[in-house]
């Protein structure tokens, strides 16, 4: 209901639905009186305001929730208004103490004296800054209803150049005039040189990943070709070319006297005793000086053995004893042939 005053002792009620914000024309109202004021008719709103527990009554001329929030005992600095319901008879104003939400950014813990809202608005009521990239737990749409711990992490981001090392590949290719088993390199391999754009990301300062946004070569590496010989390698005899498989530095001695190799074939020239741990029994063999030119003992086969041929030594087969007496004990050089 709405009281308005229409002259000395004089009181009009009149609902706030007819005459709320507005003035009456004189002409509506006419009323005897001894004394005749102008009439001027101004609307009144009545809110009541609980916190469930207590509930207060504030009429107000032209106000609103917060005006009337003001002239209760819940006072704006301790309470908020929880919800806002309008009625016939005017509104109902649910309200809830505030409390303290603790909020943790740039190194410092402080408190938020705060009634029930967003994170993010708690955030800007406290006079925290928010950025786009920046990390809130709770997140920031939500709603807040009781005291929580609200941590805010700042993300930035670095951008840097630098140079790296590319590796270089190697390419391997046969060479018909390299003996087979030897290589040699016919392009020596360089390392080229890449930039890369890296993006470091930090949370409170503190680095925690770094990715490659972009790279550029500023160098092209070079390949590195390695030959591999598929000759086959050969000595030269007075009967021709011979090809081996391998060599072997030897210390040579000599025997004589006939009689039969361990191999079962009669002992002459050309079947020497060898160590079949070195030289297998029946390979076939060309051996010279150590230097190739001092001698020549010609080609032979690994046919006998001896108590006293024992790793890299082999015993020539002469046909006198004064052949042997005369050789004594030389180095030599054996080729195992293919």
């Amino acid at each position: 209901m709405n009281l308005f005053t229409l002259g000395k002792n004089v009181h009009l009620h009149v609902t706030k639905n007819h005459l709320k914000h507005r003035a009456v024309p004189l002409a509506a109202l006419v009323v005897t009186t001894a004394m005749t004021f102008p009439v001027i008719a101004v609307g009144m709103d009545e809110y009541t305001i609980t916190d469930g527990k207590t509930t207060e009554v504030v009429s107000m001329y032209e106000g609103d929730a917060e005006a009337a929030l003001q002239h209760s005992s819940f006072s704006k600095e301790d309470y908020s208004i929880a919800s806002l319901i309008e009625t016939e008879d005017g509104y109902e104003i649910t309200v809830k103490q505030k409390y303290n939400v603790a909020v943790t950014a740039d190194g410092e813990t402080k408190t938020v004296y705060t009634g029930d809202a967003t994170v993010e608005g708690i955030l800007r009521n406290g006079g925290i800054e928010l950025h786009e990239a920046d990390l809130v737990e709770p997140a920031r749409d939500t709603q807040i209803t009781e005291p929580v711990n609200i941590t805010v992490t700042r993300v930035t981001t670095a951008q840097k150049k630098q140079t790296q090392s590319v590796a270089y590949t190697t390419e391997t290719r046969d060479a018909s005039d390299l003996e087979a088993g030897k290589t040699r390199v016919a392009q020596k391999g360089v390392n080229g040189v890449e930039e890369v754009t890296l993006e470091y990301t930090y949370h409170d300062g503190k680095q925690v990943a770094c990715v490659q946004l972009a790279s550029a070569t500023v160098k092209e590496p070079v390949t590195e070709i390695v030959e591999r010989g598929t000759k086959q390698p050969s000595v030269t005899t007075a009967s021709g070319t011979l090809s081996y498989s391998r060599v072997l530095t030897v210390e040579a001695t000599a025997y004589s006297g006939g009689g039969t190799t361990a191999s079962g074939m009669a002992a002459q020239v050309g079947r020497i005793a060898v160590d079949p741990r070195v030289i297998p029994l029946g390979s076939k063999l060309y051996i010279t000086s150590a230097d190739g030119t001092s001698w020549v003992y010609g080609t032979a086969v690994a046919a006998d053995t001896g108590g006293a041929i024992k790793g890299n030594r082999i015993d020539l087969y002469f046909n006198s004893e004064s052949e042997c007496i005369s050789f004594g004990r030389r180095s030599a050089k054996v080729y195992v042939l293919n």
